[in-house]
């Protein structure tokens, strides 16, 4: 017997091992009011462990019962006829085999002390009680078979739920990488249009080094914070190539959170945004910072500022509708739902200001999708 099996009938055999005593119990206060007769007595409480350990060993057999005729009778009507035999078949069959296990344990001389027509008679008057046993029984299992497809239907449905999600995050993040690339090479193509051509070899070295640790990434959806800086550090030198001493970058992470979890390249567009709309539109050399803080027990703040652009151009909000933030958006919003946030500060003279807050989730534990 496997141990899942062994385990279930111990718990049926301990359950009606207490609907035993319990009936026990009923017989004794019943018997109370009649002449004293202690071997009787006896008899008849041991008659009620035997019911209750008879239906233990009948319950099993009445679950296969139930789901036979369930599988094979499809009309309501023939399964309560037959359903209905079975329980008068049992009822006649359970007395006989309790009668003869009190012989077997007893001796006829402790039951005849008591009266075998009225032991006889006991145990056809409380009958009633098998029959409706046989329908708690076949009604529980019924009723098990319902949660059970209940609780297998809604782990089906999170599983496809959880399978969607994770196509959709593949999905936008597909959306991202080209956006990156297309920006990098705009960048390296700009380098060969002004005849530098060993800053653009320097500059597809670089990108070629990012692209490295992509594919060694593997297409994991969730990586390291620190890896995440890398990768924001790699592209920032690939531009830096191009603006030189322009573009000043800063980096700045609290080691208690480096190893926590984020969405792969989530900082990406962030830092693209802030060389596009800052650094690209100042005559003047321009910061983008990055900075990562652990807020409480378990929030992790994600902030990417840039001072801003130059010549009266301020920024406009629909620089934040481009594809990169739309897939950023739509990536937090399908990993994290409603504990993640993503704001942005466009009025601030002194800079714009994105930051991400989202559950603080350290490498080695579950994946938050």
């Amino acid at each position: 017997m496997s141990a899942p099996r062994r385990h279930n009938w111990l718990f049926i055999f301990g359950v009606w091992t207490a609907v035993g005593v319990l009936l026990s119990l009923q017989t004794y206060i019943s018997l109370s009011h009649m002449p004293d007769s202690p071997r009787g007595h006896v008899v008849l409480w041991v008659a009620q462990m035997y019911r209750a350990w008879l239906w233990a060993l009948l319950t099993p057999a009445l679950f296969m019962l139930r789901q036979r005729l369930h599988e094979r009778h499809q009309s309501i009507v023939l399964r309560g006829a037959l359903h209905v035999l079975a329980a008068l078949t049992l009822l006649a069959w359970c007395n006989i085999v309790r009668l003869w296990a009190l012989n077997v344990t007893f001796g006829w001389w402790h039951v005849e002390d008591y009266g075998v027509d009225a032991i006889w008679g006991m145990l056809s008057a409380r009958s009633f009680i098998d029959f409706y046993i046989y329908w708690i029984v076949v009604t529980a299992d019924y009723v098990r078979d319902l949660v059970n497809h209940k609780v297998q239907t809604t782990l089906r449905e999170e599983q496809l739920h959880t399978q969607l999600v994770r196509a959709e995050l593949a999905a936008l993040k597909q959306q991202v990488q080209p956006h990156f690339l297309f920006n990098s090479l705009n960048a390296i193509s700009s380098l060969m249009r002004e005849g530098d051509s060993k800053k653009a070899v320097e500059a597809i070295a670089l990108l070629s080094q990012l692209l490295r640790q992509l594919m060694a990434n593997g297409g994991r959806q969730e990586i390291e914070l620190w890896r995440e800086l890398d990768y924001a550090q790699c592209y920032l030198s690939v531009e830096k190539v191009r603006f030189e001493e322009k573009l000043i970058t800063d980096f700045d992470a609290d080691e208690d959170c480096l190893n926590a979890l984020v969405p792969t390249l989530i900082l990406q567009p962030l830092v693209e945004n802030a060389v596009k709309h800052g650094i690209a539109q100042r005559r003047n050399p321009g910061r983008v910072r990055v900075t990562a803080r652990r807020v409480g027990e378990d929030r992790l703040r994600l902030e990417v500022f840039n001072d801003p652009a130059e010549g009266g151009r301020k920024a406009d909000e629909r620089d934040n509708h481009g594809i990169g933030l739309q897939a950023t958006r739509a990536r937090l919003e399908r990993a994290f739902g409603p504990t993640h946030r993503l704001e942005y500060d466009l009025s601030n003279p002194e800079g714009c200001l994105v930051s991400i807050e989202l559950p603080l989730q350290a490498a080695g534990l579950p994946s938050h999708a």
